[in-house]
């Protein structure tokens, strides 16, 4: 008993000794699965990955809906087919993980560790967080952005207005070709760059060409000028191998659609007005869109196939809808739009020259809208594009649970449950209320 006495009086000796300084905890306070640090080179993958599954996943396959590119025929597809049991949880993925407490926080870190220090990699993170602004605007009007990132410095972050999101999206894609184009960076992007390896030449061209497209939504706006538009656009993207991507190296890391289809086969088919349209014109593209059954999609949709963020065929179509409206369109700039679309998916040369032969001879605004609705098949910005010109012409379809064709998604669960400065739609404002660039 004594011994034992003793050694408790030691072990209180000890604590009282170390309590002050609590030292002998410091090795017990840091989670080695939870890094307080980490490599921009670590961060940069991960983002993109991130605003892969965020542009590819739920939004595609609700709007692809929505513009009849495609149509809802079995359990909860079957419903967004009619508009309707689209709820806000439905949400919560893209925002959160795959957006703003995922990609978009590593981007913003990214961007602060390399602030004046490593341009070309503070380059890189702008065009990115620009991608992702455009997509989350586009989908959802005022989001948060000025004071977001800030985590328990700022849990309520206030929305900026979408003109305000426009303008930073230009910001920051002017940031980013000058910082690209700085010869004196210490730290590069190199392989962990999924979508261009480093390539600092293709990174600009896709903020050019991302300045055209952000440049086109403001078509319905006073002041716009299609002459900016031309001249970013002719600075972007000009071939298919420039094309920002990701491609999916296959299992665990397979397409969005692929995961889709896996899981739920058959709850969408690939049939409906875009392709009745496509018959119509013996399009070529039709076997690489859809499968015999109609149930997949061979071109987009298999394990590996590539997530287009912005491409040559999209910049083309930006040209030509551009040149349209300054007047000075010609019909070689359709052709050459659809030839970079068919050339991409790989349809034959021969076909490409049947079909390209067959346009009309005169254009019209109806034509290179309907051609880039085809084009940009299963992007979202597909649906972006029909709600700045109405075109093609689609009517809402039968038994649908609303008025009209939805012009917007509700805000996430998550927003609501936990943002005071939450923006409440209800009703049906919550899918048909316009945005500022629709007005």
């Amino acid at each position: 008993m004594k011994k034992l006495n003793l050694f408790l009086t030691s072990l209180l000796a000890v604590g009282l000794t170390v309590s002050c300084s609590k030292k002998w905890l410091e090795d017990y306070t840091e989670d080695p699965a939870r890094p307080s640090d980490v490599s921009v080179r670590v961060l940069l993958p991960s983002a993109q990955v991130s605003y892969a599954l965020a542009q590819g996943d739920v939004l595609p396959r609700l709007t692809s809906l929505f513009i009849q590119q495609m149509t809802g025929t079995d359990r909860q597809s079957l419903a967004h087919q009619r508009y309707a049991q689209i709820g806000e949880s439905e949400f919560d993925q893209p925002w959160g993980p795959n957006g703003y407490s995922g990609g978009m926080k590593d981007l913003s870190i990214i961007i602060e560790k390399t602030a004046g220090s490593s341009p070309n990699y503070s380059g890189v993170a702008k065009v990115m967080m620009a991608m992702y602004l455009g997509l989350f605007t586009d989908v959802w009007g005022d989001i948060p952005y000025s004071e977001a990132f800030k985590g328990a410095d700022n849990l309520n972050p206030r929305y900026d207005s979408q003109e305000q999101i426009y303008s930073t999206i230009q910001d920051l894609l002017d940031e980013a070709i000058s910082e690209l184009q700085n010869p004196v960076s210490p730290l590069k992007p190199g392989s962990e760059d999924l979508v261009f390896g480093g390539n600092l030449n293709r990174w600009i061209k896709t903020a050019y060409s991302l300045k055209a497209r952000y440049a086109l939504h403001l078509s319905k706006k006073s002041g716009f000028n299609p002459t900016n538009v031309i001249s970013f656009a002719n600075q972007g993207i000009s071939a298919n191998a420039e094309n920002a991507q990701m491609v999916f190296a296959g299992p665990p890391n397979t397409n969005p659609w692929f995961q889709f289809n896996t899981q739920r086969l058959g709850y969408i088919t690939q049939t409906g007005t875009m392709y009745d349209m496509m018959r119509a014109k013996n399009d070529p593209r039709i076997p690489l869109y859809r499968s015999a059954d109609s149930s997949t999609m061979p071109f987009y949709g298999s394990q590996t196939s590539p997530l287009p963020f912005i491409t040559n065929h999209e910049t083309k179509f930006i040209i030509a809808e551009a040149k349209f409206r300054a007047g000075t369109f010609t019909r070689q700039d359709l052709v050459d739009a659809v030839e970079a679309n068919m050339t991409y998916l790989g349809v034959a040369a021969a076909d490409i020259t049947t079909y390209t032969n067959n346009l009309p001879a005169n254009p019209t605004l109806a034509d290179i809208m309907y051609e880039k609705y085809v084009a940009m098949f299963s992007h979202v910005e597909a649906w972006t594009d029909w709600r700045r010109t109405d075109l093609p012409t689609l009517t809402p379809v039968s038994g649908a649970n609303l008025p009209a064709i939805p012009r917007r998604l509700p805000y996430p669960e998550s927003e609501r449950l936990y943002n005071d400065n939450f923006i409440n739609l209800t009703g049906n404002d919550a899918f048909l209320k316009r945005h500022w660039w629709d007005e």
